[in-house]
C-alpha cells in the first residue's frame, strides 16, 4: 500500500469512530422533559387541569349539564352552577355563595316537589342533620360548642384553612389547645363531612 492509501484509510477509520462516538452519546444522554410534556390533562367537562389546587365536585338535578367538575379551591356553588350551564327554569333556589369542598355533591331540587326516600322520610343532605360540620363551621358556630371559646374557635378555623379539611372529628386534637378531654365535651354534636 502506498502512503496515500494509508492516510485515506486512517481518515475513514477516524470518521467512523467519531460517528459511533456521537451516536453513542446521543443515545445514552438522559432525557429531560418538562411537566407540560409528561402530563396530559384528562378531558373534563370543566376543562380545568388536575392539580392539588383544584377540588372535584358533582352537581345533579335541575341544571343544564349535570356532572362532575373540577374547580379551584375556594370556589362557591355559583361557580359550579355556571360551569354546569346554569339552572333550569323549574329549579329550586340555592345558596350560591356557599363554599365548596372536595367531594361535595350538590343536588338541585325541582320547585314545589318534595323528594322522599322509599321509607317516606325526606332526604337529608349530609350524614346527620343537626350536627355541626367541622369542615364548614364558622368561628361563631365553633364558639357555641361546650369547652370552646372564641380563641379556640378561631384556631380551629385557621388550622382548617392552612391544612385543609378534617378527615375525622378526632383530627380536631391536632389544633393547639384542644385535647381529648375537650373533644369529649362536644364530640356528639359534630361531624366531619
Amino acid at each position: 500500500m502506498n502512503r496515500k492509501q494509508k492516510i485515506i484509510g486512517s481518515i475513514i477509520i477516524i470518521v467512523i469512530f467519531l460517528i459511533f462516538l456521537v451516536v453513542g452519546f446521543i443515545i445514552s444522554s438522559p432525557k429531560s422533559h418538562s411537566q407540560d410534556t409528561i402530563f396530559v390533562d384528562a378531558p373534563s367537562k370543566g376543562n380545568i387541569s388536575q392539580d392539588s389546587s383544584n377540588i372535584w365536585v358533582q352537581i345533579g338535578g335541575e341544571v343544564k349539564k349535570p356532572g362532575v367538575y373540577s374547580l379551584p379551591k375556594g370556589s362557591r356553588v355559583k361557580d359550579l352552577v355556571d360551569m354546569a350551564g346554569g339552572l333550569k327554569e323549574n329549579a329550586e333556589e340555592l345558596i350560591l355563595v356557599k363554599k365548596l369542598l372536595d367531594g361535595d355533591y350538590i343536588f338541585v331540587r325541582t320547585k314545589g316537589v318534595e323528594i322522599t326516600t322509599a321509607s317516606g322520610s325526606n332526604i337529608v343532605e349530609g350524614k346527620d342533620k343537626g350536627k355541626l360540620d367541622i369542615n364548614r363551621a364558622t368561628i361563631e358556630e365553633f364558639d357555641a360548642l361546650p369547652g370552646i371559646g372564641p380563641e379556640k374557635a378561631k384556631a380551629i378555623v385557621q388550622y382548617r384553612e392552612k391544612n385543609g379539611s378534617f378527615k375525622s372529628i378526632e383530627d380536631l386534637t391536632k389544633v393547639s389547645g384542644i385535647g381529648n378531654a375537650t373533644l369529649e365535651k362536644f364530640k356528639d354534636k359534630i361531624e366531619a363531612r
